[in-house]
């Protein structure tokens, strides 16, 4: 008697698991059909809003990176008692970049970003006195995003040697626009 009721026991566990087996959750292959395809609906929508942030992004960094590049000059001009010039340049494999004279060296712009034309006519500078060396007119460079050509940053320089720089494209740019 006592090997029939564990042959009976092993039966009603048996068909108990069975039972559990055919009542587990999961997900069908349409549910998730429904999820990729909602995740890739997504995914295109965001990639052009990705892209254009990236391109101000870069252009943004560029724009500042120029920037404190030329208070560094204005500051050293005055500091060695020398003038320091800076001349902007687009090269012909389409990037950008500005010299500046000595101590200071060059500063390459990314693949992405250029100047807009026309360049200044005399390069960008400073006197010994923190002073523009166009002492008579505001000097305005633009810098453009490849990726994104409505993305136009403004450097302006005045003739009292002050820099400023400004999200859109204005000539010339006055700080706080």
């Amino acid at each position: 008697m006592p090997l029939a009721g564990t042959v009976g026991a092993m039966l009603h566990h048996s068909k108990v698991s069975n039972s559990m087996r055919s009542h587990q959750s999961g997900f069908t292959l349409v549910e998730l059909m429904i999820a990729v395809a909602i995740f890739g609906i997504s995914a295109a929508l965001a990639a052009p809003n990705l892209s254009l942030m990236y391109a101000r992004h870069e252009l943004y960094q560029t724009t500042t990176s120029l920037y404190n590049r030329l208070m560094l000059a204005r500051s050293t001009a005055v500091s060695r008692n020398t003038m320091i010039v800076a001349t902007p340049t687009n090269l012909p494999s389409g990037e950008g970049q500005v010299t500046f004279t000595a101590p200071l060296s060059m500063e390459p712009f990314p693949q992405n970003v250029r100047f807009v034309l026309p360049l200044p006519a005399q390069p960008l500078g400073f006197t010994s006195r923190g002073l523009s060396t166009s002492p008579l007119a505001v000097t305005t460079i633009q810098l453009q995003s490849v990726r994104d050509p409505n993305l136009i940053y403004t450097i302006s320089l005045a003739p009292s040697g002050k820099v400023a720089w400004c999200a859109m494209q204005v000539t010339p740019c006055v700080q706080g626009q």
